[in-house]
């Protein structure tokens, strides 16, 4: 049996993180969903964690603060544990949204967004990631 591609969700919200895992698992991913404040103030190590779980895809919800999301975004994109994962970005802020770019960033999905819009997105990503990887 092929092992399902894992997808890393970090959102500051528990019911959002358990909507999101359910919604992916029924697409065929398999998920590990963590509050982001426990990956940015502790106590959770975020190379750890991505050495743990190896996750095709990683989901980060950009949110109030919005600077200080960003910059912590910014921060877990350069750790070396994240190099050639792909992330899929969702905010509400559509003013910083042309910010929220970079080489590893695949989509940024400004909410609310449709589950369908979300599930291709992080298909998609999936797909980019198996194809670097392949290429490394």
């Amino acid at each position: 049996m092929k092992k399902r591609p894992t997808v890393l969700v970090l959102n500051g919200s528990e019911d959002l993180i358990e909507a999101l895992e359910e919604v992916l698992d029924g697409v065929g991913f398999q998920t590990k969903g963590v509050r982001v404040q426990d990956v940015i103030r502790g106590p959770l190590d975020f190379a750890t964690l991505v050495r743990e779980t190896a996750p095709a895809v990683i989901v980060y919800d950009i949110s109030v603060p919005f600077d200080l999301s960003w910059h912590a975004f910014q921060k877990l994109a350069a750790n070396p544990a994240a190099a050639g994962i792909p992330f899929v970005l969702t905010t509400t802020n559509r003013e910083g949204a042309k910010e929220y770019t970079g080489t590893d960033v695949i989509e940024l999905l400004l909410k609310p967004y449709d589950i369908d819009q979300f599930t291709r997105a992080v298909k998609r990503a999936a797909k980019r990631g198996a194809v670097e990887a392949g290429a490394r």
